[in-house]
């Protein structure tokens, strides 16, 4: 290969020329390197991004300038150089609040553990020759590609330019070499495939199929790793590209092997409710739709819990025969209780992917709450039970999950809309907001207190809490409004509570 032949003068035809004060900083920079007689140019992800006509969220710098001598370049001009990527070649530059990462041309050592190199090699001699081989130990070639923002001119070694046109992913050189140097990288290729909306090159799908088996989490891939490429993956813009890759791949078999099931023998759902038959096919069909929300309204937790709301449903199956109006027989399927059941299988995920206590908490929420979310529009629910359900700090996450999950399914879109109560909570929520009786509103305070009760000459106890648990359900079911009608109410049923207190 020439050094010269895949370089281009990048213009506006195909580059993004947008500005932006981090990019106009990070031009800055690399301005700075090249006036010291350094080459200096825009590295992965941010020239992939201009490609996309998306505005890259940081720009990172590869230079043939060594640690140190980009340390001096830049500990004159008032900038904060922080070293702490020094022992890997890295520098970083902060200028008005901007930090550009600053990584000196490197060719990497032997990887022993399947992770990470053995030692990391600064690259000296030609700078182009030396940006080449730094191509070279990159994953994707979308991701190969550097750009010199002051001259205007685009270094593409592996052809990540025709890739972005063609809308594909390909490793850089040999995939199973890519793979057996680092084992995360097949959890990358499923999360740049969702992020992009890129589909996987034949030869590289081969090499995840051949090496999934290889990824090993837990030792090789530490699952904190694990879990932040799947949250890669759920909060991009195409969830059931990069979980389809997955299953297809067997990767999910290696980080997530309660859902297998879901495309197993026990998996089919019901023909009336579920023709879209596996729970797998049900689950994308869910993830789909909850991807449809906001960005700013998804978080992972939400996401996780989609993905594992039905995860008990193989292991809950039972099946009746049934008898149509026009006389056939189907096989109706049941899964009662696999939301219960579902809720210690999403626990003991996410203490493996070593989620904080929030973020499991949440997602065991949604998959414990999902059925439940399908009933409560039922008139004869009292309204001190909705106000409860209201007032949780996961409702909007429990709304989402109830319209997801019923438009996730392959019925009419009559039906679908129709199962969907999202307009109701909605609705209800707004109510109970602005009540007329600022008593019953959401997060209203109790008229009954502890101080009240003891004036009742009730011991402190137990039931102290039944009282004041049964006090504020009257007052959201309207009972009394202010705390004269909540006394009258106190007194009436004072002897109720004392004859509980004795028993």
């Amino acid at each position: 290969m020439s050094k010269t032949s895949n370089i281009d003068s990048a213009t506006s035809a195909t580059i993004s020329t947008a500005h932006s004060t981090a990019r106009d900083i990070a031009t800055a920079v690399a301005r700075q390197l090249q006036q010291a007689g350094y080459m200096a140019v825009f590295a992965g992800g941010c020239v992939r991004d201009q490609f996309l006509d998306v505005e890259p969220k940081d720009f990172d710098i590869a230079t043939n300038a060594r640690p140190e001598q980009v340390i001096a370049v830049f500990s004159q001009t008032g900038d904060t150089v922080l070293t702490v990527g020094v022992s890997f070649g890295v520098v970083i530059v902060v200028r008005d609040g901007e930090q550009i990462e600053i990584a000196s041309f490197r060719g990497d050592g032997k990887y022993g553990d399947g992770r990470r190199p053995d030692e990391i090699v600064l690259l000296d001699g030609d700078p182009l020759e030396a940006l080449q081989q730094d191509a070279a130990r990159r994953d994707l070639t979308v991701n190969a590609m550097f750009y010199d923002p002051v001259a205007d001119k685009l270094y593409d070694f592996f052809g990540g330019r025709r890739d972005i046109a063609d809308r594909t992913l390909r490793a850089v050189g040999d995939a199973a070499q890519r793979f057996a140097e680092d084992r995360l990288r097949m959890l990358r290729v499923a999360r740049f495939a969702a992020k992009l909306g890129f589909t996987i090159s034949p030869e590289l799908m081969d090499a995840l199929e051949q090496h999934a088996g290889s990824l090993k989490p837990g030792s090789i891939v530490s699952y904190e790793r694990v879990a932040k490429e799947l949250e890669g993956i759920l909060l991009s813009k195409d969830p059931v590209t990069g979980m389809q890759i997955l299953m297809d791949s067997g990767l999910l078999a290696e980080i997530l092997p309660e859902m297998m099931p879901l495309i197993g023998d026990r998996a089919m759902g019901d023909p009336i409710w579920h023709p879209e038959g596996l729970a797998w096919t049900h689950t994308m069909l869910v993830l789909g739709e909850a991807a449809k929300e906001p960005a700013a309204d998804k978080s992972f937790a939400f996401m996780l819990g989609v993905l594992l709301h039905d995860i008990a449903k193989p292991e809950t199956m039972t099946t009746r025969q049934e008898t149509q109006a026009d006389g056939t027989v189907i096989t109706r399927i049941s899964n009662r209780g696999h939301a219960e059941k579902g809720v210690p299988i999403a626990r003991a995920i996410a203490n493996r992917l070593k989620l904080s206590s929030d973020t499991t908490h949440r997602v065991t929420e949604i998959v414990r709450m999902h059925m439940q979310m399908h009933d409560f529009n039922d008139p004869a629910i009292k309204r001190s039970k909705l106000v409860s359900l209201m007032q949780r700090d996961d409702i909007m996450d429990l709304i989402r999950m109830q319209h997801a999950d019923v438009m996730g399914t392959t019925r009419s879109l009559e039906d679908r809309m129709a199962s969907s109560h999202r307009a109701f909570y909605l609705a209800l929520l707004e109510e109970m907001a602005n009540d007329a009786s600022p008593a019953r509103r959401l997060n209203a305070a109790p008229l009954i207190d502890g101080s009240h009760v003891k004036a009742f000459g009730f011991k402190p106890g137990p039931v102290y809490r039944v009282i004041k648990d049964a006090a504020l359900e009257a007052q959201h079911d309207g009972e009394f409004a202010d705390e004269a009608g909540a006394l009258a109410w106190l007194a009436a049923n004072a002897d109720r509570f004392s004859k509980g207190e004795e028993a």
